[in-house]
């Protein structure tokens, strides 16, 4: 990773701002819809008997003198959430903890004492994107699924 400057620090921070609005609003779409599905599921209709949620991120970028956003994700991954996951806070996902690693690769007060969300964190720690990607990244599109689990008895 390459070493950040103020500027670049300050850029890093008013980011990670928006990913925190952005983690509240993933958050909030996946926990109405995993709560729908366990209402249904406690209904025991239709022969649903149990179902798996995983939210799938992707990252737009646009080039550095560019106004277009790729049509390209620039990084993508999924998680699995239920409700247990998402009410103990074991997801990461807008869990208002610091998840900030930056220390292992630049020792900086102003940069290692920034709060970082989860999904800032997962970029640069889980999937090494470095910083100059993480600051072309102007869209991130996501995907709620749900997938029922059906089970159907013969007499």
């Amino acid at each position: 990773m390459k070493q950040l400057n103020k500027h670049e620090i300050q850029k890093l921070n008013t980011l990670n701002q928006q990913f925190i609005d952005i983690e509240q609003t993933i958050y909030d779409v996946a926990y109405e819809r995993i709560q729908a599905t366990e209402l249904e599921l406690s209904k025991n209709e239709n022969n649903i008997i149990d179902y798996e949620t995983e939210v799938v991120y992707y990252f737009y970028a646009c080039a550095e003198n560019d106004e277009d956003i790729s049509d390209e994700p620039l990084a993508e991954f999924e998680a699995h959430l239920n409700l247990e996951v998402m009410k103990n806070d074991w997801c990461g996902l807008n869990d208002k903890k610091c998840h900030n690693t930056t220390s292992v690769y630049q020792k900086d007060e102003d940069l290692n004492t920034q709060k970082h969300c989860w999904l800032l964190h997962s970029l640069y720690d889980n999937y090494s994107l470095d910083w100059d990607d993480i600051f072309k990244i102007k869209r991130i599109f996501f995907d709620v699924k749900v997938q029922y689990e059906y089970a159907v008895n013969i007499k």
